[in-house]
């Protein structure tokens, strides 16, 4: 099969000095972790091209942990505002502190970077984290809400620089592994915390501040561990393209379609790990986990004609297991399904991703306004869902006392159809592909 060319991937006349279009964007695959699809180019050496083994290993399996702490921190601070006794509404508010939080950082983190340098930025981010601990020191409403965005602004911004960091030093085949390994990373934090969590179920408190207390230990172990492997940073003069504002995204009808899709999505993810039943819900994580590797792996090989079609597919099964858990709550072949609707939503992810990177003509700073309206409003969406889901919930009975499980069957009925947009949304980006003819010359032979 002939790989097509990207007609931006030339150098400007006169402009030699200057990294090519098509160098941009392979720096931006492997940031969000997509295979690269440039034909080869000459490029200068790699400045951690002599990185030995074990420090890539440190490296990758220090942010790894750390960024699964943080899902094992967010879940067991759940527990501990479960116990204060809130009402669906008011726990909907806490899990939101950190969504809002998500998107905060989302938009902050660029910067954060360029002021303070990777392991400056990284160890704040890891600073806040541990800062969510002190939730355990308050039953107060405003107090548990702004210790609960803070943590929730060093995970957004850990997860950034995560990438980024695997991006500066590792490349090729090494590069993919940590990507794949990273994709999971908040997924694992789910499984742990919800596996062991149990065990505290009466303590939440004690949860909560050893949750703590590991997230202090990898920070101490990030600042040995980079300080081992990050080479010093020298101050640069960034070239910033203004020639595609967030302004010109917002009027793509591309860059709305790609993260309202998601959003439903997310918010289904968000309430199924907040407010279902953890003996499901862990079986879901625990394939979510198999399901990205499994994605990761298969969409690095499948031409881009058929991504927009797998996601399609991989939706409608997305759909049809979040009405099959809802419809045979109970049943014992409840498992199952929760097996495999964790596993159908996330092997199409790196395909989702994807679509945004094999548009016609797509260039680097497209690219990043995409994702920048992407993470902002995917985020941004899902609080409003949320929100009404715990509405909805409090309208109709409330939550079981104890737990986060919503007395009545009709807020999980809202959250299944919210989670549809996906399979609305990638429908007409398949639809919007064909329209524009866009792998015409992948199919010629």
């Amino acid at each position: 099969m002939r790989r097509r060319v990207d007609p931006h991937a030339q150098e400007e006349p006169g402009d030699r000095a200057a990294p090519s279009p098509a160098v941009e964007r392979d720096d931006l695959l492997k940031g969000l972790g997509m295979p690269d699809v440039s034909t080869s180019h000459s490029a200068p050496a790699h400045p951690y091209a002599d990185l030995g083994t074990t420090k890539k290993v440190l490296l990758v399996a220090t942010t790894f942990t750390s960024y699964m702490l943080f899902a094992v921190a967010w879940n067991w601070g759940d527990m501990y505002v479960t116990s204060l006794g809130f009402s669906a509404s008011r726990t909907a508010v806490m899990t939101n502190a950190i969504t809002l939080a998500q998107v905060v950082g989302s938009i902050v983190a660029a910067n954060v970077i360029v002021q303070l340098g990777t392991r400056k930025a990284y160890t704040l981010a890891g600073a806040l984290i541990v800062f969510g601990g002190l939730v355990s020191l308050t039953q107060a409403f405003p107090l548990v809400f702004f210790i609960r965005f803070v943590m929730g602004l060093g995970g957004a911004l850990m997860v950034v620089m995560g990438s980024a960091i695997a991006a500066k030093v590792l490349t090729g085949r090494d590069l993919q592994i940590a990507n794949g390994i990273g994709s999971v990373a908040f997924n694992t934090g789910l499984a742990v915390a919800i596996t062991f969590g149990v065990r505290f179920s009466g303590r939440p408190t004690i949860a909560v501040v050893i949750a703590a207390t590991l997230s202090i230990i990898l920070l101490v172990t990030w600042l040995v561990v980079s300080k081992l492997v990050l080479k010093p940073e020298q101050a640069q003069e960034a070239a910033v393209d203004h020639s595609y504002t967030m302004a010109d995204g917002f009027k793509e009808w591309f860059n709305w379609v790609f993260a309202l899709a998601y959003t439903g999505l997310l918010s289904y993810y968000i309430v199924a790990f907040t407010f279902m039943d953890p003996s499901t819900i862990r079986w879901v994580i625990y394939a979510g986990i198999v399901g990205a590797l499994s994605g990761t792996v298969v969409s690095a090989r499948v031409e881009d004609r058929l991504k927009p079609v797998i996601v399609v597919w991989s939706a409608l099964a997305q759909v049809i297991a979040a009405a099959s858990v809802l419809a045979l709550a109970g049943h014992r072949l409840e498992v199952l399904i929760g097996v495999i609707l964790g596993f159908v939503i996330f092997f199409p992810m790196p395909f989702f991703v994807q679509t945004a990177f094999i548009r016609p003509g797509v260039t680097p700073r497209q690219i990043a306004v995409t994702f920048s309206i992407f993470w902002a409003v995917s985020y941004a969406g899902s609080v409003f869902i949320i929100q009404i889901f715990a509405w909805i919930a409090d309208a109709t009975g409330g939550l079981i006392p104890g737990s986060n499980v919503p007395v009545s069957v009709a807020p999980m009925i809202f959250i299944v159809i919210a989670e549809a947009s996906f399979l609305i949304g990638t429908f007409f980006i398949w639809r919007w592909f064909k329209a524009q003819n866009a792998f015409s010359e992948e199919i010629t032979a």
